[in-house]
């Protein structure tokens, strides 16, 4: 039973990356350190996927990006299959993060939740009125964007309104199908 548990665990842990928790810095930095290593071992072979699976919350916008750039720069520098699949939920930055599977899959009962952006911010009026809501339109702008050429349905105009509409966007898995934000249900 122990030797079965512990090839088990081996095999889970080459094919895929367990991402199950609120997006941060240190959570996206551990994932990172995986997909680089799970990457330089499959190099060229587009035929072993690396599955992420996501089950998260959402979090850091900064944090999530970077994921986001890691999983584009293995995939281009190691020429590696990167599918994402949501194994329950994927709300906020995780629904983003999902964005950037080469195959994007989600649980029948699988949720993602689209949203404008919580800030939390201290400063001075002149940072937090001029500074930050630079920062915010490029953030909606860069959003909208990766839904308009993942989902290839809407503009990212669309995508805009859609998502910054000033609520929480609750999204079953089959509305992500017509929607264009996920591929296949299992």
């Amino acid at each position: 039973l122990v030797r079965y548990n512990m090839e088990r665990e081996r095999k889970l842990e080459t094919s895929g990356i367990y991402f199950l928790r609120d997006i941060t810095d240190d959570s996206a930095e551990l994932m990172s350190q995986a997909l680089v290593s799970m990457s330089v071992d499959r190099q060229g072979d587009a035929d072993k996927p690396i599955t992420i699976y996501i089950n998260s919350g959402g979090g850091s916008v900064g944090a999530g990006l970077a994921m986001m750039e890691m999983i584009y720069r293995m995939r281009t520098m190691y020429k590696v299959t990167i599918n994402t699949v949501v194994t329950g939920y994927a709300y906020s930055m995780g629904a983003i993060v999902f964005q950037a599977g080469d195959t994007r899959q989600m649980g029948s009962f699988s949720t993602l939740m689209l949203h404008s952006p919580q800030w939390f911010l201290s400063g001075s009026d002149q940072t937090i009125f001029n500074d930050y809501a630079t920062l915010a339109r490029h953030y909606k702008n860069l959003v909208s964007n990766i839904f308009s050429q993942r989902s290839g349905k809407h503009t990212a105009e669309w995508w805009e309104k859609f998502i910054y509409s000033g609520r929480d966007r609750f999204l079953a898995a089959e509305e992500c199908i017509e929607l264009g934000l996920a591929d296949e249900i299992y």
